[in-house]
């Protein structure tokens, strides 16, 4: 029997033009999951990024911490109900690369796996709606229709054990494999594959995939610029209008 080739793709910064989990938790906030002060601290948190008073990690811990708090006194069906809000108002809003890139693998015959640090519940509405086979996403733990408080699966930096189990267990193959990130955290799964791509690459990505001579890719407004590198660096190989 023939495997099926995978291709493998980060959904937040990579396919998604923000992030899935920053969504869910401003939607929560939104619904009054969370007390004002919460929701105060989480607020003045992202408008000082946003006028360069604080880091992108200072803004993204608070989003995480913000949800990891109050978790436990969160209604699974509250998340749900969130998740389904933002594919429904959110759920179009790609990078035309990437998207393009999934339709033409999957006309190919290739298996479509989504992998990303956002909860399972808003991932995997996002990756069906896209036409991902399966979706690799955050599980917090339930019990009794209730969070625990722990993870049932956790993704940040456990990207690569839950791909290669993911592969073996459903039978496909990493030869003439893709995969495209953004960031630090899925340098791991472009070593793993054929076809890396570095998308929009973060600093620590971006010095990766010149070590690695990965090609990157640039999207800006509807413009996609390829890079190749050569013995002088990296040259701009293609521009195409998206």
């Amino acid at each position: 029997m023939v495997k099926q080739p995978v291709a493998i793709f980060d959904i937040d910064g990579t396919f998604f033009r923000w992030q899935l989990f920053h969504e869910l938790v401003f939607q929560l906030k939104d619904m009054g999951c969370f007390d004002k002060q919460t929701t105060a601290k989480l607020e003045d948190t992202f408008l000082n990024w946003r006028a360069l008073k604080a880091s992108w990690a200072e803004y993204e811990n608070q989003v995480v911490a913000t949800i990891e708090d109050a978790i436990t006194s969160i209604d699974p069906k509250q998340v749900e109900e969130a998740a389904q809000k933002i594919i429904d108002k959110s759920g179009h809003k790609v990078y035309a690369y990437t998207a393009q890139l999934a339709q033409q693998l999957k006309k190919e015959g290739y298996f479509l796996l989504a992998i990303t640090g956002s909860q399972q519940e808003v991932a995997e509405l996002f990756a069906k709606k896209h036409g991902f086979d399966d979706c690799i996403g955050l599980i917090h733990e339930r019990e009794n229709e209730h969070y625990t408080g722990k993870y049932a699966r956790f993704v940040v930096n456990n990207k690569l054990s839950l791909a290669q189990d993911y592969i073996t267990e459903h039978n496909l193959t990493l030869k003439d494999s893709y995969g495209i990130g953004d960031s630090s955290s899925d340098i791991d799964i472009l070593s793993l594959v054929t076809h890396p791509i570095a998308f929009n690459p973060s600093k620590e990505l971006l010095n990766e995939a010149q070590l690695r001579k990965w090609p990157i890719i640039i999207e800006r407004k509807n413009i996609m610029y390829r890079l190749e590198m050569s013995q002088n660096g990296y040259q701009l190989a293609e521009t195409r209008i998206l």
